[in-house]
């Protein structure tokens, strides 16, 4: 079972999920007194519909815009007017948003009118109604959690749609997942009754800082133990996971960051040449428009003769390998992946299903696209949050 180091890198908080000796996942978040707007949600005014882009931008304060994509906004909650469908949407109209995505270069931070709050144990939807379960539970635990929650008579809990989380599965007690459900349930009610009359800008909801978002998305039973050597992150920790085993790191004569090699591992993620076990090596190059992933077989050229058998052997090794720097890097979008050409095709297909399931492991939408008829893989990933070089680049 892996550990959660966090650490200071620059003026961000560097954050490693360790599977073994490995980083399994890298993350950067912003240290408690920076905290992002990812996830608030505000009542918003229409500067500017841009029928050409499919989108709208929206003010959320005097200062900050924001970009709605119409494919975003389905229901709304508007306070000036009445409008039954987004193509009536005008400057000047006032809706209710959630931040979706962070700024990216030169783009906006990207919203949405379908409002949602994510914890720990459950996802809360404002528009719709019933359960949904994660796919990771069985159709025999479904039943048996659904039934709970019923007997529980949640007051409030109809009137929205609530998915459960892989992470109340692991619950022997379910009173964590309940008090979440009602939770959640008070600040939709408290939005409900207020939105019409608030005023421009409004802030209905700020969510939990970066570093808990981080924690609460991993399942409960990747980690067994969180370290990390900042107090004011271990006392926002304690307030938020108590009963986890968390640690504060003081040791004058080894910093937390060179025990675990967090800046070996840090400028492996941002390094262009990536080696594989078998001798070969990925090259990634990101682009303004795709990430380009180039897999060679590198040494394996001069150590033995050369045969499909091993070529299959080091696509193998490129497509986990692939799919770990994709998390790791946090690079989304188009991403094409040029592996070393195979004639057979049955190997083509073990290829793609294995790189298929390593995909499937990332907390981030992920999707195996198919392979070209140039033999090139098209992967996307959704655009959440900005690649980890774009905050660590400099230490190159």
């Amino acid at each position: 079972m892996g550990k959660i180091v966090i650490t200071r890198q620059k003026n961000r908080l560097l954050m490693a999920l360790f599977d073994e000796k490995r980083p399994w996942l890298l993350e950067s978040a912003a240290l408690p007194e920076n905290e992002s707007i990812l996830e608030n949600i505000y009542l918003a005014k229409v500067r500017n519909v841009v029928s050409g882009m499919k989108g709208a931008f929206l003010a959320i304060s005097n200062e900050h815009t924001v970009y709605l994509p119409f494919n975003e906004c389905s229901d709304l909650l508007c306070v000036n007017r009445d409008i039954a469908e987004v193509k009536d949407l005008h400057q000047g109209d006032e809706i209710v948003v959630q931040i979706t995505g962070e700024a990216l270069k030169t783009k906006q931070p990207t919203a949405s009118t379908r409002l949602t709050l994510t914890g720990q144990y459950c996802v809360c939807s404002y528009f719709g109604h019933g359960i949904k379960f994660s796919k990771k539970i069985s159709t025999e635990d479904q039943n048996c959690l659904g039934q709970s929650i019923k007997n529980e008579a949640i007051e409030g809990r109809k009137q929205y749609q609530f998915t459960i989380r892989t992470n109340a599965d692991a619950l022997d007690d379910l009173s964590p997942l309940f008090e979440e459900m009602k939770s959640f349930i008070h600040i939709f009610n408290d939005l409900k009754e207020t939105y019409e009359h608030r005023t421009c800008y409004t802030v209905f909801y700020r969510t939990e800082p970066e570093i808990i978002r981080f924690i609460q998305n991993l399942p409960l039973g990747s980690y067994e133990e969180i370290i990390t050597d900042e107090l004011p992150v271990y006392d926002l920790l304690e307030d938020h996971f108590k009963g986890r085993n968390l640690r504060l790191y003081q040791d004058s004569m080894i910093s937390l960051s060179k025990l675990y090699s967090m800046d070996t591992h840090l400028q492996e993620a941002l390094s262009k040449k990536v080696w594989l076990p078998c001798g070969g090596y990925l090259i990634i190059e990101p682009t303004e428009a795709m990430v380009v992933i180039d897999v060679n077989s590198g040494k394996a050229e001069s150590r033995k003769k050369k045969s499909t058998d091993y070529y299959l052997k080091v696509n193998l090794e490129a497509a986990k390998e692939t799919a770990r720097q994709l998390r790791l890097r946090n690079y989304s979008g188009m991403i094409m992946v040029d592996f070393i050409n195979m004639e057979s095709e049955e190997d083509n297909r073990k290829l793609l299903e294995y790189l298929d399931t390593c995909l499937k492991e990332d907390k981030v939408r992920t999707r195996l696209v198919d392979m070209t008829k140039l033999g090139i893989v098209e992967i996307t990933r959704k655009k959440i949050s900005r690649p980890i070089a774009d905050y660590f680049s400099e230490i190159l």
